[in-house]
């Protein structure tokens, strides 16, 4: 009541109160924290902004910091509030790592950021009395060289064991939209699987599987890659009775460099027509997913050989011959390509023929141009 009273007279009297505290601008915090066990290694990924909370780009020098701390039963998630093991976690962690500089720099630039603690799993530090293994508590940090710092997330849990055994020789072979694998199972007996892809000339892990879900028999059919790229499979086993996803080191890779050497479907549905003195071809459109579009061919009556006429791309399905001569009887076919370098043609489809009419008989009776087959 008393800070109500005190308000309206200093209303009246035409002052303002106590000014507002200035709004703290701090690099904005890490999103999207996730943590792993890869054979004895943990690793972390999250995305990092490279800007501040007011948008401004993060100066040079700015760093993100690796904490790690190790976890017991009364301190880790579920067992106290949010806050409180933020709060610890920043007294009790210690800094493992930081990436900054041009590592940070290319990081950012790839949308996400990651880091692998490798041997954690080897590193001897007390478990807290942690029934079952070694767990350890990760956090991340942007921390500028001035000495501001991100607010602190709250940190992820992750609970070491011994990882799987990992599986044995990757086949790779590739057919048309397709690249199968198959690998063999680990000496220990059959297992679940996940299958990874990276870009030959990355040196960074990949952050998920392309298999959406793990993978009960040893191989896996890839649909999802581009063409001509050089690309490294491998395969990992994967522990389904683990709190933390655990999965083994990588049995041996597997490089693929498919090359889109399939021709697509001849084209069907060939006609023929004349339309205001010129010859027009019509034909169903493709259903190719890569179709870059279509070859016109034409021969004259009398010659062995068509040669090529025009070219359409892939949203047209007819074309017009403005370049028949009237009286001349013409054999046409279509022809599909795809968009590989240089591009696959397909079969030609199957002739239909048509002339114009001499001059001298336009406007009378038709010729009788069959728009029918050879």
């Amino acid at each position: 009541m008393a800070a109500l009273v005190l308000s309206a007279v200093l209303s009246a009297c035409g002052k303002k109160g106590p000014p507002s505290p200035p709004v703290r601008i701090t690099p904005a915090a890490p999103g999207a924290f996730r943590a792993r066990q890869v054979g004895l290694d943990v690793v972390l990924s999250a995305t990092v902004s490279g800007k501040r909370t007011d948008g401004t780009p993060l100066g040079d020098g700015t760093a993100v910091q690796i904490l790690r701390m190790v976890a017991s039963p009364s301190l880790r998630p579920g067992a106290v509030s949010e806050r409180y093991l933020v709060q610890q976690f920043l007294k009790q962690s210690r800094p493992v790592a930081a990436v900054s500089g041009a590592d940070l720099g290319a990081q950012v630039s790839s949308g996400r950021l990651q880091f692998i603690d490798r041997g954690a799993a080897l590193t001897q530090e007390p478990a807290g009395g942690l029934t079952g293994g070694l767990a350890y508590l990760y956090g991340m940090q942007v921390v500028e060289p001035g000495g501001g710092r991100s607010p602190m997330r709250p940190p992820v849990l992750v609970e070491l064991a011994a990882p799987p055994p990992p599986p044995g020789a990757l086949q790779a072979e590739t057919a048309e939209g397709e690249v199968r694998l198959r690998w063999e199972a680990p000496a220990s007996g059959a297992g679940t699987y996940n299958v990874y892809r990276k870009v030959q000339e990355s040196t960074r892990e990949p952050d998920v599987p392309i298999n959406p879900a793990p993978l009960q028999a040893p191989d896996y059919t890839d649909r999802a890659f581009a063409y001509d790229t050089n690309y490294v499979y491998f395969v990992r086993t994967v522990a389904l009775d683990r709190r933390t996803p655990c999965e083994s080191v990588a049995g041996p890779p597997a490089e693929v460099q498919p090359h889109d050497r399939f021709a697509p479907a001849a084209p069907t549905g060939i006609a023929v027509a004349v339309e205001g003195g010129q010859i027009r071809l019509y034909w169903f459109p493709s259903a190719e997913s890569d179709l870059a579009g279509y070859r016109i061919y034409r021969r004259a009556e009398g010659e062995s050989e068509a040669r090529g006429v025009g070219e359409v791309a892939a949203g047209e399905s007819s074309f017009a011959d403005a370049s028949a001569v009237a009286g001349v009887r013409y054999h046409y076919a279509v022809s599909a390509i795809d968009t590989a370098a240089p591009p696959n043609e397909s079969p030609r489809s199957e002739e239909r023929t048509e002339r114009l009419a001499p001059a001298d008989q336009r406007g009378r009776t038709p010729d009788g141009g069959d728009g029918g087959r050879d």
